[in-house]
């Protein structure tokens, strides 16, 4: 028996096979639509982290975001405390919601008023500690606390929080009438026609679709027309 020829006609979906589905929010910053195709990242975290001093005898200052998209941060209490007092200035340790203690010796520079910005980006932070008219004192601490979020947003190249990590594929327009959650049911798993998917600002590329299948989309490459050829 000879191989089997199969000519699929082109109805316009992104869905090609086995699609599986998941109530779901997507997040939009503002008006806009959302075209069928286009591929969706997990939010890990909120980008905004709230920080709060303990009681302190120096009276500096810290603030902290979330940074780069090489990891996210894990959420929860972060704890940043003084382990050496300094003239204007003071040293530093950094311990996760784990109470793992992640970074050591995060010295600021030392001088009156000025701030010290750590870039830890294998974290996904980035903190400030600003000096204050009283020295940071041993112990002084702050805490940073990092929101879990887990909607869905466009995919970036550059997101941060998890935004830059393809996850799902919306399969049908989405329309917001200004900035919040849509709920929509986004495609989790399945085959998907690879000429049909969007990148919002970018392009396609290898590693995108690599990072689609390790979330079990699967982008295929089908040769498709627009009427059945019966010639």
């Amino acid at each position: 028996m000879g191989n089997m020829n199969v000519t699929n006609i082109d109805l316009g979906s992104v869905i090609l096979s086995d699609a599986e589905f998941r109530d779901e929010l997507l997040v939009f910053g503002g008006a806009g639509t959302v075209a069928a195709g286009t591929i969706l990242a997990r939010k890990r975290v909120s980008d905004s982290i709230t920080v709060a001093a303990g009681t302190n005898t120096g009276n500096g200052t810290c603030a902290a975001a979330v940074y780069g998209n090489v990891a996210s941060p894990v959420a929860g209490a972060w704890e940043l405390k003084c382990t050496d007092a300094v003239t204007n200035g003071g040293v530093f340790k950094l311990t996760d919601p784990a109470g793992v203690i992640v970074k050591e010796a995060l010295t600021l520079t030392a001088g009156a008023g000025v701030s010290t910005i750590f870039y830890l980006p294998e974290l996904g932070l980035k903190i400030t500690v600003t000096d204050g008219s009283t020295d940071f004192a041993a112990n002084d601490l702050f805490t940073l606390t990092v929101a879990a979020d887990n909607k869905l947003v466009v995919y970036a190249a550059s997101g941060i929080g998890g935004a830059n990590i393809p996850a799902a594929v919306v399969t049908y327009p989405v329309t917001a009438a200004g900035a919040g959650n849509v709920s929509i049911r986004a495609m989790i798993a399945g085959k998907v026609r690879a000429e049909r998917l969007v990148v919002s600002g970018g392009s396609v590329t290898v590693a995108i679709l690599d990072a689609l299948r390790r979330a079990g989309i699967v982008a295929v490459s089908v040769d498709e027309l627009n009427a059945l050829d019966n010639q």
